[in-house]
Order: structure tokens, then sequence, then C-alpha cells
């Protein structure tokens, strides 16, 4: 009789249970979707971050997510056998030795980049993660829980990314869309497709436009209508641009100001709704 061997699902459902996040979501600064680069004479500018580099390598980056949802504390560090990252990851599913190698080869391209460290733990292998801006020539900076402050802006993933099958229906393009999507943290906003627009948010021109189009055909994109935008290489110095925002359950991301704009709204229909309702009160009044 065969011998049973977890699943992809159990062994992903095994990480997620051991990080104890109570509200089942996890974050992950900007920095990873969009990097802002010091030019020599004048202000920053956005450029790709490290999720540009992983778009050729997606089981380094399900073992990536994994490891920012797992880790949650001290030296924000998870020890686990290579062959439960493997079916994880569905890199490597069978139990024997070449799970180690198949696995190694993501830890190493993630080593490489500056998003994980790896230390030895007895006969494994401990994987800490770095933060999430990667390296910067030979330097990498050490994890902290982000701060949601300016220059520290974070966003949050979802637990229903895996247990909705999200990891397994969405392609590289939709993942990546997905995920630049999330930190613009709005109710409605836009996606530039043309390729300056699609560099600032850290992904390829080609990429975005797949990636929507993905993400639209699985209804996790919903078109919101169209804004007129400056861009000065047009004739007229402004353009129209479709607007977008997220569907369940990836839809939980607004910043403050985002917030407050939503309650001054809220509370403005509220006022008119009232001022109608008077109105309407006192015209069926009798004279």
């Amino acid at each position: 009789m065969a011998e049973r061997v977890m699943t992809r699902g159990e062994s992903i459902e095994y990480l997620l249970g051991r990080s104890q996040r109570r509200d089942d979501v996890f974050p992950i600064r900007r920095e990873f979707i969009q990097s802002r680069v010091k030019r020599e004479h004048g202000e920053p500018v956005t450029g790709p971050g490290p999720l540009s580099k992983l778009l050729r390598a997606p089981h380094a980056l399900e073992l990536l997510l994994l490891v920012y949802a797992v880790t949650t504390g001290a030296d924000f560090g998870v020890t686990e056998r290579s062959q439960l990252w493997g079916r994880a990851a569905g890199i490597y599913l069978l139990p024997d030795q070449k799970a180690s190698i198949a696995v190694s080869r993501q830890w190493h391209h993630l080593e490489k980049l500056g998003l994980i460290e790896r230390r030895q733990h007895g006969h494994l292998k401990r994987i800490v993660k770095r933060r999430e801006c990667g390296r910067a020539g030979e330097l990498t900076l050490p994890y902290t829980v982000p701060t949601g402050a300016k220059g520290d802006v974070y966003f949050r993933v979802p637990f229903a990314y895996w247990r909705d099958g999200w990891h397994q229906a969405l392609q590289m393009p939709g993942k990546a869309v997905l995920l630049a999507a999330m930190s613009r943290r709005k109710e409605t906003f836009t996606l530039p497709q043309d390729a300056r627009g699609a560099q600032a948010l850290g992904l390829g021109r080609h990429t975005v436009t797949r990636g929507i189009e993905e993400l639209l055909g699985h209804k996790l994109l919903v078109k919101a209508g169209t804004e007129e935008v400056l861009n000065a290489r047009t004739m007229r110095g402004f353009e129209w641009v479709h607007t977008y925002r997220l569907a369940a359950p990836f839809d939980l991301n607004l910043s403050k100001s985002e917030i407050e704009r939503q309650k001054a709204e809220q509370l403005e229909r509220f006022e008119q709704m009232l001022q109608r309702s008077t109105f309407g009160s006192q015209l069926g009044q009798p004279g």
C-alpha cells in the first residue's frame, strides 16, 4: 500500500496555520512593487521593485509570499523541510531528495535578490525574511514590521489568495497586477498601460495589459469609469484612461485619506437625503 503524502493544499494550510495571524492577512511594503531611486540631481523617481525580477520565477514568488505570510515575529524566520516548501509552492510533490535541490534553487534566487537569508538550523535551513526593498549593491536591510508612515507604506494580502485557489488560477501577469493594484490603496485607481506608466508601477507594459485582461476575466478587477489625467506627450497634454476597482476578497486596502474621503462622501449624501426629506415634508404640510 502506497503511503499518503500531503497535498499542495494541505501543505499550504499547514503553513498558514502556523502563522497564527488572527485576521488571515499579511503585510507587504509597497517598495516590493515600486522602488524610489534618488537621481544624482533632482527628485527621487519611481521604478521597478524586486517583484519585476520575479516575473519569470513563479515558484520563487510563491515561496516568498508564503514566507511573508508565515513569519510574524522574533527573527522573522521559519524552519521547515524542503519537501513541505516544494509541495506548497507546487515545485516538487514527491517526498524525496530531489525536492531539496529544486527548492534550494528558488531560495538561492530570492537570496541573491536580498529578499531572504538562509541560516543553518540543525539539519534544515531556516528562512529569514529581509526587508522588501531587496538588495541595493551589497546591502540588504533586516526586516521590521511596517508602520504605514510616509516612506513605509504597505498593503495587505488575504489568505484567500491561497484558500480560494487564486495561486493556481492566476498566471504571473495577473498576480503581478493584482499585487500592484492592492498597493495603490484606493477604492478606484488607474493602471497605466503605456511604457512609462507601467514602469512606474514596477512592471512592463505587456505585463500590465495581460494582467488587467486576466483579472477582468476572473472578475477580480472591475472597470469603474474613466478619468482625465495629465500626459504631456499627447497633443493636448491630457488623456482619458480607464479607472478600476478590486473585487472581494482583495478590496481591503484603503489609505487613511481614502477612508476619510469615503466618510465625507457618505456624510454629504446623507445630508442631501435629509434635506430632500425635510423639503418634501414641508411641501406636504397644509398652508
